[in-house]
């Protein structure tokens, strides 16, 4: 295994830094790995310390990006509109990102089209007391709530879920903190009256504080999906094509996988990550945190609970539903053809 820890990708003068490397060349049964393989650098919005990218992760340690003749350099950003930014510099051919985060470029032009979708649903949770319980969007009316960041994802999303339960937006207030689990104490001094967190923390949380309330609150019923993007050009580019097919196959591969661990709480997945030395994040350590946080992504999060659609397929019809739930959010401004903006033809046949 080779490990770069200070790999540097330069973009139009952004500077990507973190950790990346090259796993060992794997084969299944009986066959040999490719001679060689094609280097690709993927990037991700946050740094590969959550179960949210175990898809990529499980790939990478297992060997399956090699049974695809892939070189795969796993690439952290800081933030969404960093991922976005370095793939339309040409650094990185596929990431994923959260629609409401990519629609408003793609409507104003910017030559970005989903190829696949990871995530069907949200996977924040609100953190509050059981003196003061947030169990709904309705539940937040008058409140004050902890966000990572004002007018980042995790707002957008409080906010159609405000609308979807009917409360006015404004009547809630808003203020920046650390999303860790430090930040309960606030919670529990009532300077905030919750705050919203990813579900790799919400469960360490709960875990360590018997009086704390998780909850979705409305707020993965709000219209999201996780998709992955690349550009008009890439799709125009054959050599391009090929990488983002095989990047796809493997990574649908990866968490079929994972789902069929479940059987086995995950005992052969999680072996695969811990034994690599690839990962280093407190839940991985965690028995109950990383079972509970898979057993959630493997049955509502990176499937489609409606079974309308397979893994990684995007369902086109919904897509648009989403677009027309921005519109009426005041996140875009509509009139566009949302459709011209996804195509399934990148993705593994099933």
């Amino acid at each position: 295994m080779r490990i770069t820890t200070t790999a540097l990708v330069a973009v139009a003068g952004l500077a990507l830094a973190g950790c990346t490397g090259t796993a060992a060349p794997s084969a299944s049964e009986g066959e040999a790995a490719p001679a060689e393989l094609n280097d690709i650098v993927v990037v991700s919005f946050l740094p590969l310390q959550s179960f949210t990218f175990t898809p990529e992760m499980y790939a990478y340690s297992s060997g399956i990006f090699e049974e695809y003749g892939l070189d795969v350099q796993l690439q952290p950003v800081q933030g969404t509109s960093a991922a976005i930014q370095t793939l339309l510099g040409g650094a990185t051919p596929i990431t994923r990102v959260s629609t409401v985060d990519v629609m408003p470029g793609m409507e104003s032009g910017q030559p970005i089209v989903g190829v696949g979708t990871m995530a069907y649903r949200s996977n924040l949770r609100v953190i509050s007391t059981e003196e003061n319980p947030i169990e709904s969007a309705a539940d937040m009316e008058g409140k004050v709530i902890g966000l990572g960041s004002v007018g980042g994802t995790s707002e957008k999303m409080l906010n159609f879920a405000l609308d979807d339960a009917g409360v006015d937006r404004d009547s809630v207030t808003r203020q920046a903190v650390p999303v860790t689990s430090a930040t309960y104490e606030l919670v529990k001094q009532g300077q905030l009256d919750g705050y919203v967190v990813s579900l790799d923390t919400s469960i360490g949380i709960t875990e360590q504080n018997e009086d704390a309330v998780s909850s979705p609150a409305g707020l993965v019923d709000a219209p999201e999906r996780q998709v992955w993007i690349t550009t008009q050009s890439n799709l125009e580019n054959p050599e391009r094509v090929e990488e983002i097919e095989l990047f796809l196959a493997a990574i649908k591969e990866a968490t079929q996988e994972i789902i069929d661990d479940s059987e086995n709480d995950f005992a052969n997945v999680l072996a695969t990550l811990r034994d690599s030395g690839d990962w280093d994040f407190a839940a991985l350590t965690d028995d109950a945190i990383a079972v509970e946080a898979l057993k959630t992504y493997t049955t509502e999060t990176w499937i489609d609970s409606t079974g309308t659609v397979g893994l990684l397929e995007n369902d086109e019809d919904f897509w648009t539903t989403i677009y027309d739930s921005y519109v009426a959010g005041g996140l875009l401004e509509g009139g566009a053809d949302p459709s011209a903006w996804i195509t399934s033809d990148l993705l593994p046949a099933n």
